[in-house]
């Protein structure tokens, strides 16, 4: 794998408060088990990780880890997700 330039790993479950933090897999082939696993789930640039608050989803690469990225358009996140 090439160098690491994911922009965000971490983020909470179910809103932009939540105390849930969840990790995305580092690899490609993990990320179809974690997308099923967590089917019904939203993600989140967590409040208390010091994020913006703005809502995440996956992002799959093969030619670098995945990454979590901003579901919407939203203002600059000081963490990197947008």
């Amino acid at each position: 794998m090439r160098g690491d330039r994911r922009q965000i790993q971490a983020a909470v479950l179910g809103g932009a408060d939540s105390e849930e933090p969840l990790m995305l897999p580092l690899e490609a082939i993990e990320l179809d088990a974690f997308r099923q696993q967590h089917e019904h789930d939203t993600f989140w640039c967590g409040l208390l990780l010091g994020g913006c608050g703005g809502q995440l989803t996956t992002k799959l690469y093969t030619d670098r880890v995945c990454s979590l990225i901003g579901a919407t358009e939203a203002p600059s996140c000081r963490l990197g997700a947008w």
